[in-house]
């Protein structure tokens, strides 16, 4: 058995060396990316005149109203798969004209086939004057390759039909909106207080929403879920922030909500 393992140590030496860089690499590789991604959220910061937000300052606004990840972690699988529970990572505080903004990254790690992997997700937030409860949810009428789906697939409400916090504890009805047939064609819009939101639908918000929301949900500014909830509006998406684009869908929002005449937070949120 000694004999044996004499003569094979050259080879668990190898094997061990093996495994040991290819930990050592793709540590090094992590850490690369991320400070990478960190270098260029800053630039993007310092572009806007705003700043990267400190360690103990990342938690979003909206986190009491929409926990980090949420949808990845509810149920049994959801939370048998969580090998790291949700945090926020960082987050960049900006002005755009008058409005207050934050984007936020949060991450965990998930159980795969083999080991575990991050999974990412970032949101926009914007401060805002009081406005009632409401949800803009898009109409999912393709798949991600732009397939049209089944018709009963596709004419369901999806997730703006479920309430936000504010209306639950408020034990406030949660109604659908009529809203003007071409938005009704492709999205959901959900409230508490469908006469204020109709009002907020002019036919400058109705022209603003269509012409950002793109044929291809998937890919369009327009995100595909916008909650409205105790003076802010944000929305969340299952990716890290891309500098290169995520500019466009914080200004699709603002220019939904100027049409709407919805007004920034009075006194606004500061960075």
């Amino acid at each position: 058995m000694n004999d044996t393992l004499l003569k094979l140590s050259p080879l668990i030496a190898i094997i061990v060396a093996v495994v040991g860089l290819a930990y050592w690499w793709r540590w090094r590789s992590d850490r690369k990316e991320e400070s990478s991604h960190a270098d260029a959220l800053a630039a993007l910061a310092g572009s806007l005149g705003g700043r990267v937000a400190g360690p103990a300052e990342v938690r979003a606004w909206s986190a009491d109203l929409l926990p980090p990840m949420k949808s990845s972690t509810e149920g049994f699988a959801g939370r048998l798969g969580t090998v790291r529970p949700p945090r926020f990572e960082t987050a960049l505080d900006f002005r755009r004209g008058n409005w207050a903004v934050r984007v936020g990254e949060a991450s965990m790690e998930k159980a795969n086939s083999t080991s575990s992997a991050t999974a990412h997700e970032h949101r926009i937030e914007v401060a805002t004057a009081p406005v009632a409860p409401m949800k803009i949810g898009r109409r999912i009428l393709v798949d991600f390759r732009g397939r049209p789906l089944a018709p009963d697939r596709a004419g369901a409400a999806g997730p703006a039909a479920e309430a936000p916090v504010t209306a639950v504890h408020e034990q406030r009805q949660w109604l659908p909106a009529a809203v003007p047939e071409p938005v009704a064609r492709e999205f959901t819009v959900f409230t508490t207080d469908p006469s204020a939101v109709a009002r907020a639908f002019t036919p400058q918000a109705v022209e603003w929403l269509l012409g950002q929301a793109g044929a291809n949900p998937f890919v369009s500014a327009m995100p595909l879920l916008l909650t409205f909830e105790a003076g802010l509006v944000f929305t969340t998406s299952p990716q890290r922030i891309d500098p290169d684009h995520v500019l466009a869908k914080v200004d699709a929002i603002l220019g939904l909500l100027d049409r709407m005449g919805i007004a920034p937070a009075h006194p606004p949120v500061t960075a």
